[in-house]
C-alpha cells in the first residue's frame, strides 16, 4: 500500500482538471497528499509577485478543497524554486513513495509545468513518478483521459528489460498488487531489434528461450497473489513501438516501467523509450527510477 503522495500543480486550468480526477489514487492505498506548487525565483522576485501570491494562495486552496472533498487528507505548500528540482528534492527528503504530475502530450496550452517540466522531473526522479495524461476534446476543453471505469489499476502492463533497476520495479509493483482492485497483470519484454540485427539474428531463438524463462520466473513471483490473472508476452521489434502496440491491444489501464534500461545511461533511456511512452500513452504511466 502506498499511503502518501505528492501532487505537483502549476495552478493552471489543466492542473485543475487533473486534481478533479485523482480519486483513483485511493486504488494505490493513498490517503494523504501534499499539494505542491513551485513558482520560480524569477516570478518570486517580480514586483507584482505579492499580488500574484494572493491569487496563487486562493487557487491552491481551491484545489486543496477539491482533493479533500474526494476523501484525502491534504497539506498544501508553495515552495519557490525550480519545479523540476524542488519536487524531487522534497519527495526524497520527506520520503514520499509517489509523485503525481500531469502531462498534456502534444498541446501545451495549460501551463509550462504540464509540458517541459514534467519531462525534467522524470529525468531527475528518485521516487516513483505517476504521469496522468490530459488532452483536449472536440469542443476545445481540457479533460483527463485513460482513466478506466474499471479502475486505473485494474489491468497493469509491466514492460521490463530485465536490467538491474527492474528489481526495484518488482518490489514496488508488489505493493500495488496487494490492493484489491488489480485483476490482471501483463508481463512484457521486447527483444530489441536494434541490438540483434544484423549480427545476432542467428541467436534469436536462444534469446527467446532465456527471456521466456525470465518472464516465467517473474510470473512465479506474483503467482501467490489471489484472483490475479497473469499474461506473459515476448515480442520482437522496436521497444517503444511494440510497447505502444501491446498497450493498445491489451486494453491495459496503466503501464509500469523502470527508468533505466539495460546498457543505457539514465538520461539516454529516459529520453527515448520511457519518454516516448510517457508522451504517447493514453493511460497513466508509472515510472520507477533505478536506485543502487
Amino acid at each position: 500500500m502506498i499511503k502518501r503522495a505528492i501532487v505537483a500543480t502549476d495552478l493552471s486550468q489543466a492542473s485543475d482538471i487533473m486534481v478533479e480526477n485523482l480519486e483513483f489514487l485511493k486504488e494505490f492505498g493513498v490517503k494523504e497528499l501534499l499539494l505542491l506548487q513551485c513558482p520560480d525565483y524569477q516570478e518570486v522576485a517580480s514586483e507584482v509577485f505579492p499580488y500574484v501570491a494572493t491569487a496563487q494562495a486562493a487557487a491552491i486552496e481551491d484545489q486543496k478543497q477539491v482533493l479533500e472533498s474526494l476523501g484525502f487528507k491534504v497539506e498544501s505548500r508553495i515552495a519557490p524554486g525550480s519545479a523540476k528540482r524542488e519536487i524531487n528534492k522534497i519527495a526524497e527528503k520527506e520520503d514520499f513513495p509517489l509523485v503525481v504530475v500531469g502531462s498534456q502530450g502534444h498541446s501545451l496550452i495549460g501551463g509550462a509545468f504540464l509540458g517541459g517540466v514534467a519531462h525534467e522531473v522524470m529525468l531527475r526522479a528518485k521516487r516513483p513518478l505517476l504521469i496522468v495524461r490530459l488532452t483536449i476534446d472536440e469542443d476545445g476543453k481540457l479533460k483527463s483521459i485513460g482513466l478506466s471505469k474499471e479502475g486505473v489499476t485494474n489491468h497493469l502492463l509491466y514492460a521490463t528489460d530485465f536490467s538491474p533497476g527492474a528489481k526495484g520495479v518488482v518490489h514496488y509493483l508488489k505493493k500495488i498488487l496487494r490492493t484489491e482492485n488489480v485483476k490482471k497483470l501483463t508481463l512484457l519484454h521486447v527483444q530489441d531489434r536494434s541490438r540483434i540485427e544484423p549480427y545476432l539474428v542467428e541467436r534469436v531463438d536462444e534469446f527467446n528461450v532465456e527471456d521466456t524463462k525470465r518472464l516465467n520466473k517473474l510470473k512465479k513471483e506474483f503467482s501467490a497473489i489471489e484472483n490475479l490473472k497473469i499474461d506473459v508476452k515476448l515480442l520482437y521489434g522496436d521497444p517503444h513501438v511494440e510497447i505502444m502496440r501491446e498497450l493498445e491491444d491489451s486494453g491495459a489501464s496503466m503501464i509500469i516501467m523502470g527508468t533505466q534500461g539495460r546498457g543505457f545511461l539514465r538520461e539516454l533511456f529516459v529520453g527515448s523509450v520511457s519518454q516516448y511512452i510517457a508522451r504517447k500513452a493514453t493511460v497513466p504511466v508509472l515510472l520507477i527510477p533505478y536506485t543502487e
